[in-house]
């Protein structure tokens, strides 16, 4: 491994990012699991020899589906884990049956349209024991309103109002669970709230959630012995909207974690006296809460919880939280493993379950499995021998394909395996927060967010210290620098432009090197018809932009940030122009254009989302397209829509765009000197260290992710990708179900009653149309956060009448280049 001797340089690299903004916070990121990373300390164990008692688990597994009633269609139907043991695993089913569209709603009934499955595996064998239709015990207007499993018993609250007596009932079955039979039944006085129940030493307590003056808890701590307490978790004029889970201490104490309003408090519970007191939040840093809504006591006492990289200990004598799991430690899909929550813990074994196999493309189904995996601490390691390279991702997670590849790589590769961490997430470092209520203040979060957290992994990376292969980083764009990063040009050879889009391939390189390979990928620009485009044909120089607003919208802007944040688009879409082999230079013509255009026709300050004159609204995709999500600030389809600034990161996404313009096709890039095309924002990339355990065993892990197999897989998942060939393929079956099956999921079902005529046939000029946008895509929309945040800071002199141009540009190109020179 090389290791270069760069401290020095790593230290002046540190104040370059960091200090080149004011508004950087100058708090570290760790990346060792505080409150505001992944919620455990994770170990790096790159570069070291796996051994024969090196951690490693085998694994069985079952899925099965509830039984419900074939002989209608579920509309929604989604299963739980209520609860285990050393017996039995306890699982809820439910949703509700798809109605005809005429259905007439006074004869609604719960007990025919709701699903209520309560299914019981035996955990020796991993098949089901027992089933249990509980809307057999429902009436008319029936809900389940709480569902337990402890001490052998499973209990199911069934909540009822009787309409016409004008009475309401809470009834608790007690059920067997080997047989699924009724052994006892009663009703519960109203006035007591079923709630949720943890069970600490010889205490059971109930957290049951209450609304008054305020939103608040109410604690029953019942004991062994008969005695009964109760606490409330409340603070005065305060919602307190979640307790994420209530974890033992010392000295028959809990800690009761709770969410008021936008803080997170801790409170100390005496199980025996049920006195509740408020603890210093800043004693409790070291424990992330986000993740505490899948914790379990285990048989030890103590609390555990899953997170996205593995599972962790909560240790609050010594105020940390310990990985006892990785999910690189077994051979299982580990996108599979981080969506399970743990049953069942000891010191060889855990039980994982919960739902698998939703949010599947260019599918109707609404009938997921439910898994359960029994994982066993296995004798010796099976990778013995290899050594370990670590993958890096954000957040510790990789899609379902790229887990597939990361296992079929460990399986094939005798000399090395992959690990994968997540050691650099560091969510506070964005500062995220009720008061961003704008798109300048959350893009200038992201950037200041991007710029520490990217500081940490470029000095790592230079003192040989950091991950060997690093994925979806390509929003770091200050690492593409040959002191950190290999240029992965010789790993993936000359692609044919026939069946790849190379287009974006080059456009991922840096001086002609390329540090990051774009495998999936948004498009980036203004989504319309094409008649509007400019002489260009894929885009809009200054001044068509300025024309198609004037002409076409009235003078509205499609792109709604303010004047900082808009040049800082502008500029990205064009830095090939600004910085060439590490020299910044704006004294051109073409940033003077940008920031003219800019001073002369773009508000101040974007609107607040909040304000009703803001443009649009909170957005919901109707029926919820492949690829749609609904995000504060997203605009809402007008009956008029002319165009929209959009980034779509799929074909179901795309097609959605084209029923809300009525066939508007086009997607454009956003105004620059040349009438260039759309930008391609990276969503999954690849990157090899500079200093890698070994840089070829990484580059035939590149090989592999460009690999058709992989490729097809990818596209199968609505995502945007280099292979042609894959994309053509999957571009014809999102069309043959968006034209069938999933017509619901872009049109609602009253638009197309209203006006069946309206509806589009996609087809295969709609795919070839998308292929021709994608090769027209002309820069990655990835920008350096460091440099970004210099422009926001001093463009607004200029804007605003308080410098004129080549003051302000002096200053900018100044801090610019101090920032490249640093980094070497």
């Amino acid at each position: 491994m090389k290791k270069l001797p760069l401290k020095v340089m790593s230290v002046a690299l540190l104040c370059a990012i960091v200090f080149s903004s004011s508004a950087c916070d100058k708090k570290n990121n760790n990346g060792s699991g505080e409150s505001g990373g992944l919620g455990m300390q994770e170990t790096s164990h790159r570069g070291q020899k796996i051994t024969d008692d090196s951690p490693w688990y085998e694994c069985t597994s079952a899925k099965f589906m509830p039984e419900y009633d074939k002989s209608k269609k579920a509309q929604y139907l989604y299963s739980d884990l209520i609860g285990a043991d050393d017996k039995y695993v306890v699982v809820r089913s439910s949703g509700n049956y798809e109605l005809p569209a005429d259905f007439n709603w006074a004869n609604y009934s719960s007990k025919d349209v709701e699903i209520a499955i309560l299914t019981v595996v035996d955990r020796a064998t991993m098949k089901s024991v027992s089933s249990v239709d509980l809307t057999k015990y429902y009436g008319k207007s029936s809900y389940m309103n709480g569902l337990s499993y402890s001490d052998g018993k499973i209990k199911a609250v069934i909540s009822d109002y009787d309409s016409v007596k004008d009475q309401a009932t809470n009834k608790e079955l007690t059920i067997d669970p080997a047989t699924g039979k009724e052994v006892e039944s009663k009703l519960l006085d109203l006035n007591i709230t079923p709630g949720k129940d943890y069970k600490i030493g010889d205490y059971k307590i109930t957290a049951v959630q209450n609304w008054d003056a305020e939103q608040y808890y109410t604690l029953t701590i019942s004991s062994s012995d008969g005695n009964t307490v109760s606490a409330e978790v409340r603070k005065a004029g305060k919602n307190t909207y979640d307790l994420p889970a209530i974890i033992p201490l010392e000295d028959g104490k809990a800690l009761v974690p709770a969410i008021v309003e936008n803080d997170r408090c801790f409170f100390e519970l005496d199980l025996k006296t049920g006195s509740l007191t408020e603890k210093d939040a800043k004693e409790y840093e070291w424990l992330n809460t986000d993740f505490l809504f899948s914790s379990i006591i285990g048989r030890d006492g103590a609390a555990y919880y899953s997170s996205p990289v593995g599972i962790a200990k909560i240790d609050t004598k010594n105020r940390k939280t310990e990985q006892i799991f990785s999910y690189s430690w077994c051979g299982e899909n580990r996108s599979v493993l981080s969506s399970l929550v743990v049953g069942d813990i000891t010191e060889d074994s855990i039980l994982l379950c919960g739902t698998t196999g939703y949010g599947q493309a260019y599918t109707n189904s609404s009938v997921n499995d439910f898994t359960i995996m029994q994982l066993t601490k296995a004798s010796k390691n099976p990778n013995a021998g290899k050594t370990v390279m670590e993958l890096y991702v954000p957040d510790g997670y990789v899609n379902e394909k790229i887990a597939d590849a990361i296992n079929k790589f460990n399986t094939t590769n005798s000399d090395y395996f992959i690990e994968v961490s997540g050691r650099y997430t560091d969510y506070s470092a964005y500062n995220y927060d009720a008061q961003i209520n704008n798109e300048d203040e959350m893009q200038t979060a992201s950037l200041n967010g991007d710029a520490k957290v990217g500081t940490k992994l470029a000095i790592d990376l230079i003192n040989g210290e950091g991950p060997d292969i690093l994925m979806n980083v390509a929003n770091f764009e200050q690492l593409n620098n040959a002191n950190y990063l290999v240029d992965l040009s010789k790993y993936i050879g000359n692609l044919d432009s026939e069946k790849y889009f190379t287009n974006i391939v080059e456009a991922s390189k840096t001086d002609g090197k390329l540090y990051q390979l774009t495998l999936c990928y948004g498009i980036q620009g203004i989504h319309t018809d094409s008649k509007y485009a400019g002489a260009s044909g894929v885009g809009f120089t200054t001044e068509e932009y300025k024309q198609f607003l004037s002409k076409e919208l009235n003078g509205k802007d499609l792109i709604t940030s303010g004047q900082a944040v808009y040049f800082t688009r502008l500029f990205n879409a064009m830095s090939d122009k600004f910085i060439v082999d590490g020299k910044a230079d704006f004294s051109g013509p073409e940033f003077a254009e940008l920031a003219k255009y800019v001073k002369e026709n773009v508000q101040e300050r974007a609107r607040n989302w909040n304000d009703p004159a803001a443009d649009g609204g909170p957005y919901i995709a109707p029926g919820g397209a492949v690829g749609v999500m609904a995000f504060k600030g997203d605009r809402a389809f007008a009956e008029d829509e002319k165009g929209f600034f959009t980034t779509v990161y799929g074909i179901g996404t795309y097609f959605y765009g084209i029923t809300g313009l009525k066939g508007g096709s086009a997607i454009l890039g956003i105004p620059s000197t040349d009438g260039r095309g759309p930008q391609f924002a990276p969503h999954v990339s690849v990157a090899i260290s500079a200093q890698s355990v070994n840089a070829d065993a990484c580059g035939e892990f590149v090989k592999l992710l460009l690999s058709e197999e992989i490729q097809e897989s990818l596209a199968l998942n609505d995502e945007f990708v280099l292979s042609r060939t894959a994309f053509r393929k999957v571009a014809q079956i999102a069309v043959d179900f968006y034209n069938k099956d999933g017509r619901n999921h872009i049109y609602s079902e009253s638009d197309i009653q209203k006006n069946p005529n309206s509806v589009i046939t996609f087809s295969k000029e709609h795919i070839d149309g998308l292929e021709k946008i994608i090769s027209s895509c002309s820069r990655s929309n990835a920008c350096d956060a460091s440099i970004n945040l210099i422009l926001i800071e001093e463009m607004p002199a200029y804007f605003l009448g308080q410098k004129d141009l080549e003051s302000v540009i002096a200053i900018a190109q100044d801090r610019v280049q101090k920032v490249l020179s640093e980094r070497g």
